[in-house]
């Protein structure tokens, strides 16, 4: 793997048991790049002395201790989302690492509010870590609607892992299909399709070597189900999703496509929210 060592992997924590996943995989990344390792917890409720502070701050060493690894701990208090984005920003990290709020009734894996306030927020890209590390990523798949967002979400996915074997997939669908369904309809729509997402590739910035091994594809049917299947199909650990974020209420965060890949996903997902122009 390319290493990029003035780079920091600044993982945020809960101290909860779900944490394991996110640790695991910072620590997995900041020693395969040789780059620094930042854990941040924030008290945000009960006690917010010193004494409550420095366990804490005993409690993220004692489950360092087994990785053989040193890092930088940071102990904050207050609104956690402001405190995360701020010091992942003022430690110069390349990415955010987090895990997901709970696992749902129907296995899906569930975000919080949280872990969406801080996609949304965060100028930096944030690896939701689903799995446990047991290996290092092999292979990204990254969703495109060919705007400008899932562009610099590609850019970024690119760049943090230029060494994967990474495949942009469309997925496409005929408006009043039920009216117009035929073989030819489809057929020149991913036509058109196909040329969209040719011009699409043409216009990303990416260095000439991440474009020699990058391939694309262009299918029929809803995101969702075009995206898992491309992921079984590659075997792939890593999916890469622009987020369409505006302000305002909860809803509005992400949009509702971004939100439905980032909750149903098997994988580790990096989200990448287009810093505003």
């Amino acid at each position: 793997m390319s290493t990029q060592q003035d780079q920091t992997i600044f993982l945020t924590t809960d101290l909860t048991a779900r944490g394991d996943r996110p640790m695991d995989r910072a620590i997995q990344l900041a020693k395969a790049r040789g780059a620094k390792l930042v854990v941040c917890h924030v008290l945000e409720k009960g006690r917010h002395d010193s004494a409550a502070i420095e366990a804490a701050s005993a409690e993220i060493e004692l489950d360092l201790a087994s990785y053989n690894i040193e890092a930088e701990i940071i102990i904050e208090r207050g609104d956690v989302v402001s405190q995360i984005v701020d010091n992942a920003a003022a430690s110069n990290a390349a990415m955010i690492v987090a895990g997901v709020a709970r696992i749902g009734r129907l296995g899906d894996l569930v975000m919080g509010t949280q872990l969406e306030r801080i996609i949304h927020h965060s100028p930096l890209p944030v690896l939701i870590a689903k799995n446990r590390a047991t290996t290092q990523y092999e292979r990204l798949v990254a969703a495109s609607d060919f705007s400008s967002p899932s562009a610099y979400a590609i850019e970024q996915g690119c760049t943090l892992f230029p060494d994967l074997q990474a495949h942009i997939i469309n997925a496409f669908h005929v408006p009043f299909e039920g009216f117009l369904h035929s073989e030819s309809v489809t057929e020149e729509f991913r036509t058109e399709q196909h040329l969209q997402i040719t011009k699409f590739m043409e216009d990303l910035k990416l260095s000439p070597d991440v474009r020699k091994s990058l391939t694309y594809s262009v299918e029929y049917g809803d995101t969702c189900s075009v995206v898992m299947q491309a992921l079984k199909n590659r075997h792939t650990d890593l999916a890469v999703i622009g987020t369409h974020g505006t302000s305002g209420f909860r809803a509005n965060m992400m949009g509702s496509m971004a939100r439905a890949l980032i909750t149903y996903l098997p994988c580790d997902i990096l989200a990448v929210r287009q810093p505003a122009k």
